[in-house]
């Protein structure tokens, strides 16, 4: 192949301008931007070797904090079923408030069943024991009506009788008072000697003999009297003074059936009372079966659900967590603070908290320091706590009295960071 070049025109050169007519050059504003970069990348270089090597040698500030609180365990003493659950997460819980309720369908009832066996057998013989105080005072009421309707025949026969031997005595009287006049008579005749001594022995016996049947008149008359007295007090002396000794006999068995009433009435008050003790213990027996049945399991102190455990339809044992709830009252800080700041961390001292940026800082004080958080502490809080290196230690701090003008940590949010650092 030929490769000699072929002859061509010589090259035209520009003439060059007149020096008056050239520029001076512009320099870019591209032209810094590298040296701008490499002064930024040599300040965050820097930077980065302050807040990595000498920032955390100076600094008072805990690595990590977070807000926490008490948790509260809300537990069932029985086992069962949840039959029904009123906490809801995030809501407020009172004391005494009802949470939830477990259902027992395996409560022993040998004793109610007893206490219901007892009163049945008491109360059976209470009614056998009513129903004969019933009839006796029945028999009471019909012997008291036989015994006044005797007692009235008797006293009008008692009476009746006084009554005759009144009339005998009023005869007999007036018999005597005839018959010492005759004899009176018969003296004066004597002493005349008109009759013989004779006729006035006579008439002396007449009267002698109708005084000695007025005295037997006057005996009967008491005797009668005083049997009528007794008689209207229900005493009698014997049975022939009346109706046929009708009313000893009714006195009698009134004495008897009176007696058996008081006996059968001391029984009732005695069955009553102890009626009365035995409803209380089944009404208590039966409040501890239902209680045990449909158990209510109640707040113990206040604060906020955080989280139901056990919703409705959950199978429990006794002693189980229905709910976990964080016990706000109590909130305070846990703080983790680098090793080299032991020496300075103490009970008692003072920390500075914000809860955000823009918050006002609040004072807390150590309460308590631990090289490590066990697991069985942890679980006390409603919050892990964080996480610590190796050498760290956890300070708990509580607040100091609260401010009026910043009441963000009284709020109940545990697990929320926060700053932390020493005064």
């Amino acid at each position: 192949m030929n490769t000699q070049l072929l002859p061509t025109e010589p090259l035209l050169r520009p003439s060059a301008p007149p020096p008056s007519k050239i520029k001076p050059d512009r320099k870019s504003p591209l032209a810094s931007v590298p040296r701008l970069a490499g002064y930024a990348l040599m300040a965050f270089i820097g930077w980065l070797l302050v807040s990595t090597l000498f920032e955390p040698w100076v600094s008072t500030k805990a690595t990590r904090a977070v807000i926490n609180a008490p948790a509260i365990l809300i537990t069932t003493p029985i086992s069962g079923t949840v039959s029904a659950q009123y906490a809801q997460n995030g809501q407020p819980i009172a004391p005494g408030q009802t949470i939830a309720v477990v259902k027992n369908a395996t409560v022993p009832r040998d004793a109610l069943t007893t206490l219901l066996t007892q009163r049945l057998e008491l109360q059976s013989h209470l009614d056998d024991v009513s129903s004969r105080l019933q009839a006796d005072q029945h028999m009471l009421d019909y012997t008291n009506g036989q015994y006044e309707k005797y007692q009235q025949a008797s006293l009008t026969q008692l009476k009746s009788s006084y009554e005759s031997v009144q009339a005998q005595q009023e005869a007999t009287n007036a018999k005597l008072e005839a018959l010492d006049a005759k004899y009176a008579r018969a003296m004066a005749l004597e002493r005349d000697g008109a009759i013989s001594a004779a006729t006035v022995a006579a008439a002396r016996s007449d009267a002698d003999t109708a005084r000695k049947e007025a005295d037997a008149l006057d005996k009967n008359a008491q005797s009668v009297s005083a049997g009528i007295a007794a008689a209207q007090r229900g005493v009698y002396v014997s049975a022939g003074q009346d109706s046929n000794g009708q009313l000893p006999q009714l006195a009698q068995h009134r004495a008897d059936i009176q007696n058996s009433i008081k006996e059968e009435q001391a029984q009732i008050d005695a069955m009553s009372h102890q009626m009365g003790d035995l409803n209380q213990l089944i009404t208590h027996e039966q409040d501890r079966v239902q209680a045990l049945s449909d158990y209510a399991v109640k707040a113990y102190a206040p604060g906020k659900a955080q989280e139901v455990v056990a919703p409705i339809g959950t199978q429990v044992a006794a002693g189980a967590t229905l709910v976990r709830a964080t016990d706000c009252s109590k909130t305070d800080v846990v703080a983790v603070f680098p090793a080299r700041m032991t020496s300075r961390l103490n009970i008692g001292t003072e920390l500075h908290v914000r809860v955000s940026e823009a918050s006002r800082p609040r004072s807390a004080h150590i309460t308590q320091l631990m090289p490590k958080a066990t697991e069985s502490m942890q679980n006390a809080y409603s919050a892990p706590f964080p996480y610590a290196e190796d050498g760290s230690v956890y300070a708990l701090a509580q607040w100091d009295s609260p401010s009026p003008a910043d009441t963000a940590p009284q709020s109940c949010t545990p697990g929320r960071s926060v700053m932390a650092s020493l005064r």
